[in-house]
């Protein structure tokens, strides 16, 4: 499970209550959902996987989400061992030309 707590609460008894006319009860089931470091790291470790398979489409679109979640450490991606079948790739390059501002040279940084 994941490390944001929230509450679901679904009606258990149809139509108003026959005491006071006020609306059915409530059935609550509480539930954990993952935050966005979480789905960060999911993404990045399936990507890892799917690399070291020789999966680049999977990982790939994997390390595509970790982006769009936030991720944002490209020193990183580019030194994993576990990320090495991807360099080279043309997807891959494609990725990091798009997320990495330094893989668009100096005026990547500046948005250009």
């Amino acid at each position: 499970p994941g490390s944001r707590p929230d509450i679901l609460r679904t009606a258990n008894v149809p139509g108003p209550s026959p005491v006071g006319g006020s609306k059915g009860g409530t059935q609550d089931r509480f539930v954990q959902n993952l935050d966005e470091f979480e789905f960060q790291a999911a993404h990045y470790n399936v990507a890892c996987a799917h690399a070291c398979l020789g999966n680049v489409g999977d990982a790939v679109n994997n390390l595509q989400k970790a982006f769009e979640y936030g991720f944002d450490n490209f020193a990183t991606v580019r030194a994993d061992p576990d990320l090495g079948n991807l360099e080279g790739t043309r997807e891959f390059d494609a990725l990091m030309k798009k997320w990495d501002p330094k893989s668009r040279g100096i005026m990547g940084l500046f948005g250009k």
